[in-house]
């Protein structure tokens, strides 16, 4: 370890500096700057995660689209904003069906059925005919402004409904819409990131060079998220004469959005080496 200025940094969000916009988006400042040597590689270890986000979160996932058509044939299209909560099936079910019985001022009835054998949401109605509108179909509707085609903060990845097209797929008491496999988890992996730290060393997967340590949800909501990795030579990543002094760090999801902790701190430890 000789040359190393520095072996180990523990990062707490209880000590992020006062400019910092959240426990998820935060910047670390040393008490010195520390310049790495030729060779300098370093990992991220020992992270500690509380799982305290929701299964629908504000501003991020929501919002449903629908389009209906009533018993005269007109078409309408609707967005819905569930509250921002965790939900089971069953109360994700019922949520949806409040909403979606207010869009026809008394006139619409759909029956939403959650099913715990399968994990899965069912949407039922004699009359109108009902879609829910995917991502995909966002991108080609004239129905919602621009704002939420490019970035529609929808339930879909819930959902998890993909593929459809806009034409043909409004569904009836026969054809009852069936959503797939409900992912009430919200995130499946977490990605620590860092502008100041990141490298071509990683590419994640939109392309993004900022990644510096994938995290698994693996545990229950209310509990910390444990993980720790190997050896820092076989699994680390280049810090090889970076200047450190002020460190940025974000916990985002597959999406780069910034995935919220509701004032929960984490922590983690970055370990240097050289080679």
């Amino acid at each position: 370890m000789s040359g190393l200025p520095i072996r180990k940094l523990y990062i707490d969000t209880k000590f992020k500096t006062a400019d910092s916009a959240s426990n998820s988006d935060f910047k670390f400042q040393l008490p010195r700057s520390a310049f790495m040597p030729l060779g300098s590689m370093f990992v991220i270890d020992e992270v500690n995660i509380p799982y305290s986000w929701n299964t629908v979160e504000k501003d991020i996932n929501d919002k449903l689209y629908v389009g209906w058509v009533s018993s005269g044939g007109g078409s309408t299209y609707n967005m819905l904003t569930l509250p921002s909560k965790r939900y089971t099936g069953t109360e994700l079910a019922s949520q949806m069906q409040t909403l979606l019985n207010a869009i026809g001022g008394g006139s619409s009835s759909w029956t939403v059925s959650y099913d715990y054998v399968v994990n899965n949401i069912t949407i039922s109605s004699a009359n109108p005919f009902l879609k829910i509108l995917t991502d995909a179909d966002l991108k080609i509707s004239s129905a919602f402004t621009d704002e939420f085609r490019q970035n529609p903060k929808s339930i879909n990845e819930i959902l998890q409904i993909e593929g459809f097209s806009l034409s043909g797929f409004y569904n009836n008491a026969g054809y009852p819409f069936t959503t797939g496999f409900l992912n009430l988890l919200n995130y499946q992996d977490l990605y620590i990131t860092s502008a100041s730290m990141g490298s071509f060393d990683s590419q994640g997967p939109r392309g993004e060079s900022t990644i510096i340590r994938k995290v698994s949800v693996n545990t229950a909501w209310g509990f910390s998220i444990i993980d720790k990795i190997g050896d820092v030579k076989s699994d680390g990543m280049s810090c090889s004469k970076l200047s450190l002094s002020t460190i940025d760090f974000q916990l985002r999801d597959v999406k780069g959005r910034i995935v919220p902790l509701h004032g929960a701190n984490l922590s983690f430890v970055v370990k240097f080496s050289v080679e």
